[in-house]
């Protein structure tokens, strides 16, 4: 690569995110020959929808000029080389279980393999710490050591940040309705990834456990993506137009291995799941169906060194029961 680093840590023996524990990582959107498509699309969902924004990559206030950012998960790395253009005096980690397929990036870019379920190895602390898509990831366990981790390796004051999907398709007109495939999609796969021991709900789920792993104050901000070019307002539309091209491209690697591994009553048949597969493709076709999948940001602050001594002499303070 002609600018930036791709580099392997000592835990990179481990080839899947969390492989160290016995539950499997859910291969729907992760595979090596699926990264650059997928991850292309949704990042670049996320920059249509926020463009009315000052900086449509992140919403966390880190400042002007932070000095080190962890992406976690970082697929084909879009959105850390984005944030090492921006930040060129920043250095922006990306860190995922496949190298990303990227020719280039900025010299201030560093690529990593490595597990994050594993010990960080990182020496120096970040000021910021993002990750998106990652629902299917890790076991509710395997989140909150991540999230903790994360609290570890912030500089006291850094930010996490997190995007993730609601897997679920809903229509605010009636449009979905209950005889669609579409209308159950969701459901059959939250069930799939509940039997798997690895929920695909992340995005109900971060806030609570981003708030228990002690970080403060915590911002929330939803989203309604568009599945197909119907909404009349002019984003909207465009944004629909790529969410329609990320399913199109991710239909089938994110329903057969579910769906053949942990479908019920019992696994299907990979016959099974495209001929299901090609009435979910008519359907998406389908302009009659407003759908959308609902989106969920939550950005929070590392407790500054002044806060978090406040907080130990209040708890100290407390008298005994």
């Amino acid at each position: 690569m002609a600018e930036g680093a791709l580099q392997t840590s000592n835990n990179s023996k481990h080839s899947k995110l969390g492989n160290s524990h016995s539950t499997p990582s859910f291969p729907m959107s992760h595979g090596p020959g699926k990264i650059g498509v997928l991850t292309i699309h949704s990042h670049m969902v996320f920059l249509v929808l926020d463009h009315t924004q000052p900086n449509p990559l992140f919403r966390a206030p880190i400042g002007p000029s932070p000095k080190k950012i962890l992406d976690i998960g970082t697929g084909q790395g879009s959105w850390a080389i984005d944030v090492a253009d921006y930040f060129p005096n920043a250095t922006v980690h990306g860190v995922d279980i496949f190298p990303p397929p990227a020719l280039w990036m900025p010299p201030n870019c560093v690529f990593e393999v490595d597990d994050v379920l594993r010990e960080w190895t990182w020496r120096e602390s970040f000021d910021f710490i993002h990750m998106r898509l990652m629902y299917g990831a890790f076991t509710d366990e395997g989140w909150e050591q991540v999230y903790k981790q994360a609290y570890d390796a912030l500089e006291p004051g850094g930010w996490i940040e997190q995007m993730e999907l609601d897997v679920r398709v809903y229509s605010d007109d009636g449009s979905l309705k209950p005889e669609h495939m579409l209308h159950g999609w969701g459901n059959i796969f939250v069930g799939c990834s509940e039997r798997a021991g690895r929920s695909l709900r992340t995005h109900e789920k971060m806030r609570s456990a981003i708030e228990k792993a002690g970080f403060v104050d915590v911002h929330e901000e939803n989203y309604k993506i568009p599945l197909g070019p119907w909404p009349k307002d002019k984003q909207l539309k465009e944004a629909g137009h790529l969410q329609y091209a990320h399913w199109n491209a991710a239909l089938e690697g994110w329903a057969m291995w579910l769906l053949t591994h942990y479908g019920a009553p019992e696994p299907w048949t990979k016959e099974e799941v495209q001929v299901y597969l090609a009435k979910v493709r008519t359907e998406l076709k389908d302009p009659h169906i407003h759908a959308y999948e609902p989106a969920t940001r939550v950005w929070a602050r590392k407790p500054t060194e002044e806060e978090a001594n406040a907080n130990r002499t209040t708890i100290k303070l407390e008298p005994s029961p």
